[in-house]
Formats: structure tokens, sequence, C-alpha cells
């Protein structure tokens, strides 16, 4: 029963969630690429009840699985623009995310990772992404491309290694040197990662090294 009440306000956490979301789209203090990350970084704390207050590993699963039926219905129906999301530009994205995250709390569960291992790679793709679009967006000068030609700037890309520094030394066990290479190599991933494909690149990359460097 417990773990089914958490579900529920999980739930509720997420129709909390998207209406602030069509609040911002509708009253214009969210706008467009402001709107989304809201959305991507606030989503990413659904990952600290799953694989902390969730106990029945088959439960773990509902959250992201529902995530991925409903992202993948609601973007090709254009549903996301109610709240102001760009389906046609981002579906991918919206898809990949909580597969992403399904696949961590699948190794979660079967003991290959530990659960500050998966937190820290969702947070880093969930608030360190988040924080890389916004403030590549609004103080970003000095632009670069990258694979795929796209474009980044050099702010949006340290905001990142910053944030996932700041992620990694918080929710995991890796001092200062870990946390430091595992925010820039996640950094370095998310450059050179397709867009969209980069929700599912950064956390699974940012998880399985941070596992891997607490091990060692």
């Amino acid at each position: 029963m417990r773990d089914y009440l958490i579900i529920l306000m999980c739930g509720l956490y997420v129709v909390l969630e998207a209406f602030v979301a069509f609040l911002g789209k509708r009253f214009g203090f969210l706008k467009g690429e402001g709107n989304r990350k809201f959305i991507h970084m606030a989503t990413s704390l659904l990952i600290f009840p799953v694989v902390y207050m969730i106990e029945n590993p088959l439960l773990r699963l509902v959250g992201p699985s529902v995530f991925i039926v409903f992202n993948f219905v609601a973007s090709h129906m254009g549903m996301g623009r109610i709240i102001g999301l760009d389906d046609d530009k981002r579906h991918m994205g919206l898809v990949v995310y909580p597969f992403s995250v399904l696949i961590l709390v699948i190794l979660v569960n079967g003991g290959y990772i530990a659960s500050s291992s998966a937190v820290t790679g969702v947070l880093i793709m969930g608030l360190g992404d988040g924080s890389a679009a916004l403030i590549g967006k609004k103080w970003g000068k000095h632009g670069y491309r990258v694979s795929g030609g796209g474009k980044k700037s050099l702010e949006g890309t340290l905001s990142m290694a910053l944030v996932s520094f700041l992620v990694a030394i918080t929710f995991s066990p890796l001092g200062i040197w870990g946390s430091l290479l595992v925010a820039l190599l996640s950094s370095g991933v998310e450059n050179i990662s397709p867009s969209g494909i980069d929700n599912a690149t950064v956390p699974l990359f940012a998880a399985l090294l941070t596992e891997v460097l607490c091990r060692l």
C-alpha cells in the first residue's frame, strides 16, 4: 500500500508540474526553452522516490514505463504544445529520456549499480543539461559548433560541467576528483550526442561512470 501511495503522489507531482508549465505558457513567465527545461529539470527529481522510497522492484518500473508510452503518444499528437513543448523538434528526446531512466532503474533492481549512481546520472541530465540550455540561451556569447552541426556556447557547457560536478559530489560517494571527472566527461558526451539522443547517452554514461569510479 505504501508503494502505491508513493506512485500516486508522484502522479500528482507530475500533474502539478504540468499545471505550472501551462500557467507559464499562458502568462508568459516561462517561455519556449524555459518551459521545456522547467519540465525537464522538475521531472528528473522523481528519480528520488523511485529508487529510494518504492520498495517493490516491479513497481519502480511503473513511472518510467508510463512516461515512455505517454510521451510517445503525446508528442505525436501535439499534446505537448498545450504546455509549451515543441513536439515537432523534441519528440525523440521526450521518449528516450524516460527510457534511459527505465534502464537505470532496471540496473538498480538487479544490483548492477547503486541507487546513488542512478540518481547522479539522471540529475546530471536533468539539472546539468537543463542549466546549460538556459544559461547558454540567455548569456551564451561564445558559440561553437558540435558534431551534427548543432550549436553550443562555452557558457552553457561550463554551466553543465559545474552543475554536474555539484550533483556528483552531493549525491554520489565520489570525492572531488572523481566528481570532476564525471562532470567533464558527461559534458563532453552531451556535446557529441545528436539532439534528443543526449537524453539517453548522458544519464546512462554518467551513471555507469560513477558506478565504475565508486568501485575502484
